[in-house]
Order: C-alpha cells, then sequence, then structure tokens
C-alpha cells in the first residue's frame, strides 16, 4: 500500500492555531468522494437508525481515506507530533431542518441556543467539549484536537458550525464577547482543525435538507522533542487578520516554546519582581486575556514566582471543588456562574490557572510541587500532580511513581487526574505499571455507580470505565516508550475486557504498536467477533479506496 507523504504546516499556520485556537484547511480528497460520504451518511441516519454514534467509520469506511489523508494527517503531526492518535470517538452531527419560513428567522451568529430543528445532534449552545465520556483534563498545551468535517457545501442557511476564535485558553464560557465569533459557509471537503477546547456551537438550518458535520478526535501522545512542522524561524510572529480579538504575547510566545520543546519563557520580558502582587492579583481578572496574560507574566518570572504561586494554590483549597456537580448544575459543564471557579467535573477536570503555571515554570517549581502530592485537600493533590504531568519530560521516574502512588487514592477523582498526567509521565517503573494492571483487573465497590461525561451522548459509564478508560491512554502512550515489557501487553489483554467498547479500541491500538504475536493474536481475536459488512448496508457499490494497493 502506498501512501503520500503528509502535507505539514507551516510557521505562520501554527502561530494563527495557537492564537486563534483553530485553522480550516481544505482536504486533498477529490470531489467524488464527498459526495460518496454523503450519500452512504444521509441513507444511514434517514433508513437505518438515527444514531449512528460512534460506528461511524465501520458504517462508512471510506472515512479512513479521509483520517489517512495527506492533509490532515499533516496537520495533526504538526500539531500533535508525528506518533498522534485517533479516539475511539467518532461522531456525525446533524442539522435538520428547522421547518419554518426563513423570512421569519431572525438568528444572529453570537445567540446562544437557538432552536433546532427536531433530530438534530448538533448542540447549539456555546460550550467546550468534554473527552467523550472519559472526564478529563483541560491542557493550556496542544495535547488533543477536534477534527470537523464538512462533506457538503454548507452554506451559511444550512447552519455550519459556530466557533468562539481564541476561548480554547478560557476555563469558562462566561464573559465571552460577539467580536470573537467566526461563522462562515464551508466547501465540501473543508476541515476545521481545532483545539479540543476551543468554543463551538450547532447553528439552525434554514434549507430544506439536512446537514452533516462530522467529528473526530486526535490526541498527543508524547512530550514535543522538537518542531513537528515546517519550521523554518524560531521567532514568534503574530500572524495578520488574526480572528480572536484578544492579544497575548507572552502566552502565544510560552506555548509557542512549548511545542518548539525549548523553555517556557524563551525571548519572553519578564515583569519585575515588584509587579508579584499585581500579576497574582490579575488571576481574579474576569476579562479572559488580563487573567491569561498575568498567568504568563508569573510564568516567564520562573523560580522567582513559585513560592507565590504554592501558596496562591493552597489558598484554592477547602472548598471541596473535587467534588462534581449535578448534570444539571452549570458548573458540571465549568459554566459557572462565577467565571473564577474552577473544579472537577464527571464531564472535564478544569485545573487552577496557579497550577498551569506552576506546571509550565516546570524544575524550579518541581519540589515545591512535589510536596503537594501528598496533600490532605484532595483539590490541591489534584492540581499539583496536573503540574507534574504538565512538566513532562523534566520529570524523573522516581517522581512520575511518586505520581503512581495516588493511583491508591480513595477518592475517583484524585486517580482520573493522575493518570492524566501519567500520560505524559511515560517513564514511570513496573510498580506503577502493576497498578494500572489493577485498575483493569480489579472491581472498586465505591465506583460502581453512573458516571455520564457527556450525558447527551447515551451509555451506561460507571466511574469504573471511565478510569479504566483513561488508563488504556496511559498504557496507549507507554507502549512508544523504549524497553516496553511484558507486564504492560499483560494490562492491555485485560483491558479487552473492559465493556464499554472505548477501553478496549484503545487496547488494540497498544497492542497492534507492540506487535509480538501474543499482542496481535489478542488483538484479532478480539476485533474477529465484532467485525460487521458495512457492504450489507451501502447504498451504492463502494467507491474505490486509494488506499488500495495497486
Amino acid at each position: 500500500m502506498s501512501r503520500r507523504p503528509p502535507v505539514l504546516l507551516s510557521d505562520e499556520q501554527v502561530q494563527r492555531f495557537i492564537a486563534d485556537g483553530f485553522i480550516e484547511l481544505q482536504s486533498d480528497l477529490a470531489s467524488d468522494f464527498h459526495a460518496s460520504v454523503t450519500e452512504e451518511l444521509s441513507f444511514a441516519l434517514k433508513h437505518e437508525s438515527r444514531w449512528l454514534g460512534d460506528n461511524l467509520v465501520p458504517r462508512v469506511p471510506i472515512l479512513e481515506e479521509l483520517l489517512e489523508s495527506p492533509v490532515l494527517t499533516g496537520a495533526l503531526q504538526s500539531l500533535l507530533g508525528p506518533e498522534f492518535a485517533w479516539t475511539p470517538h467518532r461522531f456525525p452531527h446533524n442539522s435538520e431542518p428547522i421547518g419554518r419560513d426563513p423570512a421569519t428567522i431572525k438568528f444572529d451568529p453570537f445567540e446562544n441556543q437557538p432552536a433546532m430543528g427536531e433530530g438534530s445532534i448538533s448542540g447549539s449552545g456555546w460550550h467546550q467539549d468534554g473527552h467523550s465520556k472519559g472526564g478529563r483534563s483541560r491542557w493550556h498545551t496542544c495535547r488533543a484536537i477536534n477534527v470537523f468535517y464538512f462533506p457538503h457545501d454548507t452554506p451559511i442557511q444550512m447552519g455550519p458550525t459556530r466557533l468562539l476564535a481564541g476561548s480554547h485558553l478560557y476555563a469558562t464560557l462566561r464573559n465571552i464577547i460577539p467580536e470573537q465569533v467566526v461563522f462562515g459557509e464551508k466547501k465540501a471537503g473543508s476541515i476545521i482543525v481545532a483545539d479540543f477546547d476551543l468554543g463551538h456551537a450547532g447553528t439552525p438550518n434554514q434549507t430544506e435538507e439536512s446537514r452533516y458535520m462530522l467529528k473526530f478526535v486526535a490526541l498527543r501522545m508524547q512530550n514535543p522533542k522538537a518542531p513537528s512542522w515546517k519550521h523554518k524561524n524560531p521567532k514568534w510572529v503574530t500572524p495578520s487578520g488574526l480572528a480572536t480579538p484578544d492579544t497575548l504575547p507572552s502566552t502565544w510566545q510560552s506555548l509557542w516554546n512549548w511545542l518548539r520543546a525549548v523553555p517556557r519563557n524563551e525571548d519572553i520580558d519578564p515583569p519585575s519582581k515588584s509587579q508579584m502582587a499585581q500579576l497574582l492579583g490579575a488571576l481574579a481578572a474576569r476579562k479572559h486575556d488580563e487573567r491569561l496574560e498575568a498567568l504568563y507574566g508569573l510564568v516567564s518570572m520562573g523560580a522567582v514566582s513559585v513560592d507565590d504561586l504554592v501558596a496562591y494554590l493552597i489558598g484554592c483549597g477547602g472548598k471541596e471543588r473535587h467534588v462534581s456537580p449535578a448534570v444539571r448544575d452549570p458548573g458540571y459543564h465549568a459554566m459557572a456562574e462565577d467565571p473564577l471557579e474552577r473544579r472537577f467535573s464527571q464531564r472535564q477536570f478544569v485545573p487552577e490557572d496557579a497550577a498551569i503555571a506552576l506546571g509550565a515554570i516546570g524544575k524550579p517549581a518541581m519540589t515545591s510541587v512535589r510536596a503537594l502530592l501528598n496533600h490532605k485537600d484532595p483539590w490541591i493533590r489534584m492540581n499539583a500532580v496536573y503540574a507534574i504531568g504538565e512538566m513532562g519530560f523534566e520529570v524523573s521516574k522516581e517522581i512520575a511513581d511518586e505520581v503512581g502512588e495516588l493511583l491508591d487514592d480513595p477518592l475517583d477523582c484524585v486517580v482520573r487526574v493522575a493518570l492524566d498526567a501519567l500520560c505524559s509521565l511515560t517513564n514511570f517503573g513496573e510498580k506503577t505499571v502493576n497498578k494500572i494492571v489493577h485498575l483493569m483487573t480489579d472491581t472498586v465497590e465505591p465506583w460502581q455507580y453512573a458516571a455520564m461525561g457527556e450525558p447527551k451522548l447515551g451509555g451506561h459509564w460507571t466511574i469504573q470505565n471511565q478510569i479504566r478508560y483513561v488508563a488504556s491512554w496511559v498504557l496507549r502512550a507507554r507502549v512508544l516508550t523504549p524497553n516496553c515489557r511484558s507486564s504492560v501487553e499483560a494490562a492491555l489483554i485485560a483491558a479487552l475486557a473492559e465493556n464499554t467498547g472505548y477501553t478496549p479500541a484503545v487496547a488494540c491500538q497498544a497492542l497492534q504498536i507492540l506487535g509480538t504475536h501474543s499482542a496481535l493474536n489478542a488483538a484479532i481475536e478480539y476485533l474477529s467477533v465484532r467485525r460487521w459488512d458495512p457492504a450489507s448496508f451501502q447504498r451504492r457499490p463502494t467507491r474505490k479506496s486509494s488506499r488500495v494497493a495497486a
């Protein structure tokens, strides 16, 4: 099988992504490909099941061409590194005709939750996604990406997806402004590559035809070691014509530095020590740009700001922020009335700004943050482990295994955040591997209650299901490291027994990478009994795939 080389992004495209939180691309696939996808999808949703869900690719298998296309893989390699992985969540978002005379509809692109046509899956309220059913962490660093694919022409009247430029760095979508809205028609084959935390929303469909948009999610598997795009100029250059109204020079420079695997404060003039109190106070600013620039101003000061940031973080404890709100509570979706509220929910963990800053400072903050791993307040433990996870390659095996000790924590929220950290701390030892094996195989009675990261997506997950899913990503990242031992393989094979579908899907990816006879045999045995024949459903003969060798 012959594959074309990926089309990597330029410096300017990466910088635009950092600032706006998205870039828009045009796929390199032929028009008949997009037409075939549209026809198959339409037939499936209208005549087979209105809830295709995560079975999207098995039902429309030519979509694999899109996922392996040079333009898309090049963009993801540029932003997530060459070892990026697709999650099992791939979902069709349809917007059905609203069924009213367009002349009677007055739609403001900034409007929150306008009425949608009956049967629409697309949510019209402004929101930042939660990792489907997994309740994972929010990151400023680029670790997760949403891919929005439009298989047919989508004019304004048909309701293309709306975006909030620059909102990927916001802890909440409170205090957003109309100037952030990006809303325009999409041509067949358009792809939006967006930071996972970018605010977005569906739009009413004022035509007589169904509108389709397909969403895929990709994750970073390794911390940056070097630029993974067509990197020519190490200097940050703010692109012209940005969509975001924010101006965040220190923030953007710090994230540019992280992607380039250089010190986070490189080329940033730090504020003076006399400005410390002012910057700490600005972490409580209601305006997102003021808060973010204060946060990264503290990062640029390095070791000088560590003690004050640790004190600030400890001061955030004692508020029960580790307890997940109920699904109907706005705080569950990180939309509490107080825009400064940070908390854990079964949908996502939103860390304190001080923890983000300490993680970005890195090694100078290591000793102080490490001391908080055993803090009596679970919220402080969670934020400390988050910060260490963001320190990445600077973390020793010894400290990585200290993070692994938190897998024995009695609170599931602490375990969940520790697993997220271990996804970037893959140098942990066998003791931590064994703890993950136990998470995959042992039943923990307190975790046998319902948990829905994304209630609208359905399903019957428990807290234990969520934890095992995040644990599978730790193992998926671990198999990319040298000298991966057989205990990891045993944990992955154990993961195949999980009943959610998501965890075994990730385990199969990892077993394929391991490539041993036993690993491949286990993956094939699992997948063979779950095979189905998409040709039984297809409306017309399968389009010849460019992936098939001549």
